[in-house]
C-alpha cells in the first residue's frame, strides 16, 4: 500500500519519524546539507529522519494495464489529440495525405516526449499541453515520433505487400524492436546512436527483462486492433471524417506507448543508467528549498496543532526585528486565524506603526476595522497612534470613526502634549461634518480653559473664527 505524508495525503511519504510515528513528504522536512550527510530533519523535533523506501512504479505494468489504456482519455491528453484531429480535416487522400498526416503528427511526438519524461519520473498523471511549449522537448519529440511513425508505415507496407500472416510476423518483429529504440532514443537523445548501436538495444532488452517482450506483445495487439478500426473508418466514412478519427486512434496508441515506455524506464532506471529526479537526494533537497523553510515549518506546526510553539517563534523574531513588515503581517494573520483575539488587539499597535512607517494607510485602516470587529470600542494603545489613525480616517472620508477615536483622549493620557491640537481638530470635524456647532464650541472652550499659554489660546481663537462661532455662544 502506498505510504502517504501525514500533512499532504496526496503526496508519497519519503521520510519517517520513528519516535512520533509520523510519515513526511519532502515538503514537510527541513533541508540540512551540513549534518548527517544531508539527511532531512523534522520540523517538529529537529531530529534526523529515516528515509522511507520509495515505491515509485512498483507494479509490473500488466497488473495496472487498464490505467495505461485509459491514460490518453483524460482531459490533458485529450485536448492535444483533439487539436491534432481538427488539423487532419483538410488532409488529402493517398500517399500525400499519409505524409502530411505524419508531419502533423510531430505535435503528438512532442507531447509524447513530455509523457515519457514525466512517466520516467514516476508521475502517473498526464502532462498538460503547455509541456509542448518547452523547446527542450522538441528534438526528442521529433526523433521519437520518427521511430513510431516509421514503424507504423513499415507495418502497413508489410500487410499490403506480404499478406496478413507474413505482415503480422513482420509487425510483431517491428514492435519487438520499437520499445528498445524508444527507450534508447529517450536516454541518449540521439536516434542515430540508438540505431547504430545494436548492443544498446540488447542491453535494454536484458535490463527490462520479462516486461520487455510483454510490452512488445501488448503493443502488437493494440496496434493490430487500432489498424482494424482505422481500416473500418476508411471504408465507411468520407475523407474529411476518416482522417480525424484515424488521428485520434493513432494518437491514443502513441500516448499509451509513450506512457508505458516511460513507466518501464522508471521501473528499471538503475539497470538502464537513468537517474530519476524523484530518486536523487540532492534534487530532493533542492525541491524542499523551493519554498522558504520557515513557511514550510509553520505549515507543519499548524497542522500538528502546535500553536504555542509558532507564537513563541514569532515573538522571538519580533523582539529582534520589531519593524519588519513581513513578520508583523505574518504574526497578525496567524493570531487572526488562531482566534487569539486578546493578543491580536495587544499587538495591533505595533503593527499599525509599522504599516504607517512603510506607507500602507489602506492596510492600517483594514487592521483597525478587524480590531473594531473584535471590540467595537477598540483604540490603539497609545494616544499618539490614536491621533495618527484619526487623521488618516478623516483623510479617507470616514470622520465618524475619527471622532470616535478622539473622544476623551485627555482622560486616557492627561499629560500628552498633543491634546490641544487633537481637540481643535475634533471641533472642526463636529462643526463641519456633523453640524454640531455647540459641541465644537465646548471643545474649544476646554482647550482655552486647560491651556492658558498664548500660542494655544491663539490656536483656539483661530479655530473659532474659521468655524464662524461666537465666543460667548
Amino acid at each position: 500500500m502506498k505510504q502517504t505524508c501525514k500533512y499532504h495525503p496526496g503526496e508519497q511519504a519519503t521520510w519517517y519519524d520513528a519516535d512520533d510515528g509520523i510519515l513526511f513528504c519532502d515538503t514537510c522536512v527541513a533541508s540540512d546539507d551540513s549534518a548527517d550527510g544531508g539527511r532531512a530533519r523534522s520540523f517538529l523535533t529537529n531530529k534526523p529522519l529515516q528515509q522511507v523506501g520509495r515505491r515509485i512504479a512498483q507494479d509490473p505494468f500488466w497488473e495496472i494495464l487498464s490505467h495505461f489504456i485509459e491514460y490518453p482519455l483524460v482531459k490533458n491528453a485529450g485536448v492535444v489529440m483533439a487539436a491534432v484531429a481538427v488539423m487532419m480535416v483538410a488532409v488529402p487522400g493517398g500517399l500525400v495525405g499519409v505524409g502530411v498526416a505524419s508531419a502533423i503528427g510531430v505535435l503528438l511526438g512532442i507531447y509524447g516526449a513530455a509523457v515519457i519524461q514525466q512517466s520516467a519520473e514516476g508521475m502517473m498523471k498526464a502532462p498538460d499541453y503547455q509541456s509542448m511549449l518547452k523547446p527542450e522537448s522538441w528534438p526528442a519529440g521529433v526523433q521519437l515520433w520518427l521511430v513510431f511513425a516509421a514503424a507504423g508505415v513499415a507495418s502497413g507496407y508489410a500487410y499490403m505487400s506480404y499478406g496478413m500472416l507474413q505482415g503480422s510476423l513482420i509487425t510483431l518483429g517491428l514492435w519487438f524492436l520499437l520499445p528498445g529504440l524508444l527507450i534508447q532514443t529517450f536516454l541518449t537523445g540521439n536516434l542515430l546512436v540508438a540505431l547504430l548501436a545494436p548492443q544498446r538495444l540488447l542491453a535494454t532488452l536484458v535490463s527490462v527483462s520479462l516486461e520487455y517482450p510483454a510490452m512488445a506483445g501488448v503493443m502488437f495487439f493494440l496496434h493490430t486492433a487500432s489498424a482494424i478500426f482505422i481500416s473500418i473508418v476508411y471504408d465507411l466514412l468520407p475523407g474529411f471524417l476518416s482522417w480525424p478519427l484515424a488521428a485520434m486512434i493513432v494518437g491514443w496508441l502513441w500516448v499509451v506507448t509513450a506512457h508505458l515506455t516511460g513507466y518501464l524506464i522508471c521501473r528499471h532506471q538503475g539497470n538502464l543508467g537513468y537517474e530519476s529526479q524523484q530518486m536523487n537526494e540532492s534534487a530532493q533537497r533542492r525541491r524542499r528549498s523551493r519554498r522558504p523553510e520557515e513557511e514550510r515549518r509553520q505549515a507543519v506546526l499548524l497542522r500538528e496543532g502546535r500553536f504555542d510553539k509558532i507564537i513563541s517563534t514569532y515573538k522571538g523574531k519580533l523582539e529582534k526585528q520589531k519593524d519588519s513588515l513581513a513578520f508583523n503581517e505574518q504574526y497578525e494573520r496567524l493570531l487572526d486565524v488562531l482566534e487569539r483575539r486578546t493578543e491580536q488587539l495587544e499587538f495591533a499597535d505595533n503593527y499599525l506603526k509599522v504599516l504607517l512607517k512603510n506607507n500602507h494607510p489602506t492596510r492600517a485602516m483594514d487592521l483597525m476595522r478587524r480590531c473594531r470587529e473584535i471590540d467595537p470600542s477598540f483604540k490603539p494603545n497609545t494616544v499618539q497612534m490614536t491621533w495618527e489613525m484619526a487623521k488618516l480616517f478623516t483623510e479617507q472620508g470616514q470622520p465618524k470613526v475619527a471622532v470616535n477615536l478622539l473622544l476623551d483622549i485627555h482622560k486616557r493620557a492627561p499629560t500628552w502634549p498633543g491634546i490641544a491640537e487633537a481637540y481643535l481638530f475634533l471641533a472642526r470635524l463636529l462643526a463641519n461634518e456633523f453640524k454640531l456647532a455647540a459641541k465644537a464650541e465646548q471643545y474649544i472652550r476646554f482647550v482655552e480653559t486647560r491651556y492658558r499659554d498664548i500660542k494655544t489660546r491663539d490656536m483656539a481663537e483661530q479655530c473659532r473664527q474659521e468655524l464662524g462661532l461666537l465666543k460667548n455662544a
